[in-house]
């Protein structure tokens, strides 16, 4: 069999592509232009750029568990005793054509193991093929396990929501000496069709580290080639209802939506679309866009507003639904129903625009779309329009009733935890069902969700375990109906339709959301189940359940009005990752700078009046009108900034995100 791949030669290239794209493959200006382009840069620029090159070099030459000294030239070498300087650039020319030729060679090398494979693919059933495909596409550095099973062997996927595929390779003749099951990350995959059937080979690393994967790649040690010759690849796949699990999981509004999305298209990458209904592929194009919408929204929202095309990258899939009229037209029922009309017109003309060929006004319409979405969720304007859409996601999902072993037994998970935290919430006057609780005081709805992380793990002696975490919102309700009446509603839903979620990605002045006890907290209740029926023993099933309670407690008393205890700011303050506010500091101070501006607009205008109907200057002096500018200006930035450390440390005392 032949192995095109090289593993090492493929690390090396993603270590200097990890600094910058002009040093990835997609880059395709030659060496010398790149190195042109370099030198025109800022001096600040042109140091990070040395600094990050002689990084890569002195991990690939002076690493002791790297061995990669045949790849590399003397010219490389050399570097590595004399480093790089922000004013040498031009001497880079030998390393950027080593680079260049580097990942020539991989692309060819990638190509010829794709062709092979196809090839191999073609012979299989339709499924096997389009698994087998993904995974060499897609599925590099990810949890693999291999296990022999009735004379084959059986390639398992990692379990996710939307089920598991596992490929089984019948007849298998090998001379592998190591020792199954096989687990670890898996790397490449390579395969040929034969007269005899197939060969394949897996190269997986077993390596339980913590080095970085580009290291791990460019190391001798904890890596296994599987090579094998077998039958006819088979497919076994379970698909689960996914879109139950995740509102059985307190998912609802914003985020089922951006976790249905995710799991529809890893299923996607994952298996093809033949396994797929054919609700799920109708709605598979309009979940790609919203995935990329509220990606750039969130780096939107990181920059401050100011961004740029090419801070993220618009999938391809996504820009060939731009160029399907029919099928993007499917979805203007929708958006019309949910009084969206605006949303689907944006969306529109970056048909038109992608039918013009006009890839730079594609890109800022879809920018706009994402800036439109995110304010829309803010202000709680696409209640009706989630909850159609989030019906259809659900209905067509609902046809999968395989029953995981992860999620399957979330029953007796969601019975433990209700009969902790129920109480208290009841005893506290909430009402609701698990895993929803809500109280009404005066025209407040204040309220409580206990979410359901679908990050779960097994153990090999049958423990389940199963995170969990508190959201809390407080929301403004409107009043309609005379007294006896009157019913609660919140934007337009009932009170008693309504839940914490609802309110996660609402961003005014009338509702406060937070989450307590999830990961920046470093400290997650679990509960564990013992699905052996207590043949592991009460001790290995123990679990820290009841510690949810005291976030309970916290999200009582800040519907008080208290500020967060002074353990759990502590515990904040500590963590490995931090929390980050919804609005960040120069958001904050971006919607107090009008303010500011108008105040110091008032300050001139006053100072203009009174000066028509007397001399200022002699009631103050050095008071002209130019002091009298730089004083208002003055004024006005320290009213914003004062406004904004108030508001950022008021944010940092409570629990509440905005």
């Amino acid at each position: 069999m032949n192995y095109y791949l090289d593993r090492k030669r493929m690390g090396i290239a993603e270590i200097f592509s990890g600094m910058h794209p002009i040093f990835s493959p997609s880059n395709d200006m030659n060496a010398k232009e790149t190195v042109r382009l370099m030198c025109e840069q800022s001096f600040r620029t042109r140091a990070k750029i040395a600094a990050g090159i002689n990084r890569s070099i002195r991990k690939l030459t002076c690493d002791s568990t790297v061995d990669v000294e045949e790849y590399l030239n003397d010219d490389i070498k050399n570097l590595s005793e004399n480093p790089v300087r922000a004013d040498n650039l031009n001497d880079l020319l030998p390393f950027m054509q080593w680079l260049e030729e580097l990942h020539r060679v991989n692309s060819l090398s990638l190509e010829r193991s794709q062709y092979s494979l196809n090839d191999a693919a073609n012979h299989m059933e339709r499924a096997a093929g389009e698994l087998l495909r993904n995974c060499s596409a897609n599925m590099m550095w990810q949890n693999i396990s291999i296990a022999q099973e009735n004379g084959g062997l059986l390639l398992n996927l990692t379990e996710r929501f939307w089920g598991k595929a596992a490929l089984f390779f019948p007849d298998v003749s090998s001379n592998f000496e190591g020792t199954f099951p096989l687990v670890g990350m898996l790397f490449s995959i390579e395969a040929e069709h034969t007269d005899s059937g197939f060969e394949f080979s897996f190269v997986v690393n077993v390596e339980f580290g913590s080095d970085d994967l580009e290291t791990r790649a460019l190391q001798n040690r904890n890596w296994v080639r599987l090579t094998f010759c077998c039958g006819r690849p088979e497919l076994r796949l379970s698909l689960y209802d996914y879109g139950r699990y995740l509102r059985d999981f307190g998912k609802c509004g914003h985020g089922f939506i951006e976790d249905w999305c995710s799991e529809a298209i890893n299923k996607e990458q994952t298996l093809g679309s033949s396994s797929m209904s054919e609700k799920e592929q109708a709605l598979l194009p309009l979940a790609k866009i919203l995935r990329v919408a509220y990606q750039m929204a969130e780096v939107e929202e990181l920059d401050g507003g100011e961004h740029s095309p090419s801070e993220i990258a618009i999938p391809n899939k996504v820009l060939e639904l731009l160029g399907n009229r029919y099928r993007f037209g499917l979805y203007e029922q929708l958006f019309k129903d949910a009084g969206q009309q605006e949303l689907y017109e944006i969306l529109n003309q970056s048909v038109e625009a992608w039918s013009d060929e006009d890839a730079e006004t594609v890109i800022s319409q879809l920018w706009k779309f994402a800036h439109q979405l995110r304010e829309k969720e803010r202000s709680d304007s696409l209640r009706v329009f989630y909850d159609k859409l989030i019906h259809m996601m659900t209905e067509c999902t609902f046809a999968f009733e395989d029953v995981s072993r992860i999620y399957g037994t979330y029953p007796e998970a969601e019975e433990k935890m209700r009969s902790i935290i129920e109480p208290q919430l009841l005893k506290n006057g909430l009402t609701g069902s698990y895993p929803h609780y809500r109280r009404r005081r005066g025209k407040k709805g204040e309220y409580i969700s206990v979410l359901t992380s679908h990050i779960n793990k097994r153990t090999v002696n049958g423990v389940l375990t199963y995170y969990f975490t508190v959201s809390a919102a407080v929301k403004t309700l409107e009043r309609r109906g005379k007294r006896k009446t009157a019913e609660y509603f919140a934007a337009g839903m009932p009170f008693e339709e309504t839940t914490a979620e609802d309110c996660a990605a609402v961003s005014e002045r009338h509702t406060k959301y937070s989450e307590l006890g999830a990961d920046f907290d470093d400290e997650i209740a679990e509960i564990n189940l013992d699905i052996f029926e207590g043949m592991t023993g009460e001790s290995h099933a123990s679990d820290t359940a009841k510690d949810l309670l005291k976030y309970v407690d916290v999200a009582l008393q800040a519907f008080n009005g208290r500020a967060m205890p002074r353990w759990y700011r502590k515990k904040l303050r500590r963590s490995s990752v931090k929390s980050r506010h919804e609005r960040t500091t120069s958001g904050t101070m971006m919607k107090f700078l009008p303010l500011g501006m108008y105040l110091t607009a008032l300050l001139m205008g006053a100072y203009v009046i009174c000066n028509r109907f007397f001399d200022v200057s002699r009631y103050v002096p050095v008071t002209d009108t130019r002091t009298a500018l730089v004083l208002s200006l003055g004024i006005g930035v320290l009213f914003t900034v004062l406004c904004t450390v108030l508001r950022m440390g008021s944010l940092r005392r409570h629990i509440w995100k905005y």
